[in-house]
């Protein structure tokens, strides 16, 4: 009990302390460049105030992004996130997921292909994995250099005699240094780093895609390599099993 109490509060001070820093600072931007178009809004040419207004507008989207993280990561703590796996073909639920990040990717002339199988159809709970497709594909854009190409791939893996399918987001992007690799799924250890076109973000994404993939009783990892683009793949059990969401 007294363990489990010590990881709770380190939890909740690892919580605390993304919403102190990480909300914080954006917030910070967004109100400076606000500030500065409202007092000197008469004094600049239209170029200067729509590159003003593009920094407020990326400020203010990834904020949410941050918000809505932090929301679902709080609720997976609690609980309150109902698990409800049904038989859903991965192909359809990952390319109406892929779609909405479609503007994402063309603003950097970035290509999305989905060759995931389209005969797959696995037990998910389709707003975890849509949520899991989401970040995975958000980071990928993030790092990927404009003109580049992102692709999902499927792929079938025998362990200790399951068969699982195993999901991959492939970027050709910068890469990640194999020092912050080990960071990147836990929570409050990873450093913020910003993206091709600066996107900032703190990982928190990558945190809840790993909550969410072991609640299906599956693995989430990644190889990278810098200048050569990252994969990020993880595995869903292709088979009906009773699984313990609270592990």
């Amino acid at each position: 009990s007294e363990a489990k109490l010590r990881e709770s509060n380190k939890t909740k001070d690892k919580f605390f302390s993304i919403i102190a820093h990480d909300l914080k600072n954006p917030f910070n931007s967004i109100l400076g460049f606000s500030e500065l178009l409202n007092k000197n809004f008469d004094k600049y040419d239209i170029d200067k105030q729509k590159k003003f207004l593009k920094y407020i507008n990326i400020g203010m989207k990834n904020t949410y992004k941050l918000l809505e993280n932090l929301l679902l990561w709080s609720r997976s703590q609690k609980g309150d996130i109902s698990f409800d796996p049904k038989k859903t073909n991965l192909h359809s639920l990952s390319h109406i997921t892929s779609d909405l990040l479609k503007q994402l990717a063309d603003n950097k002339s970035i290509i999305l292909v989905n060759n995931i199988d389209d005969n797959i159809n696995v037990e998910v709970d389709e707003n975890m994995f849509s949520i899991i497709i989401r970040n995975l594909l958000s980071n990928a854009i993030k790092f990927t250099e404009k003109g580049g190409e992102i692709t999902l791939t499927s792929d079938l893996l025998i362990v200790e005699k399951q068969e699982f399918v195993k999901i991959s987001i492939i970027d050709n992007g910068v890469g990640i240094p194999k020092e912050n690799q080990s960071k990147l799924f836990e929570l409050g250890n990873n450093s913020s780093t910003t993206g091709t076109e600066q996107e900032t973000g703190t990982g928190l994404g990558l945190v809840l895609c790993k909550e969410f993939v072991e609640k299906h009783g599956g693995k989430i990892w990644l190889e990278s390599e810098v200048g050569k683009g990252s994969t990020f793949s993880f595995t869903i059990p292709n088979k009906q099993q009773t699984i313990n969401i609270n592990n």
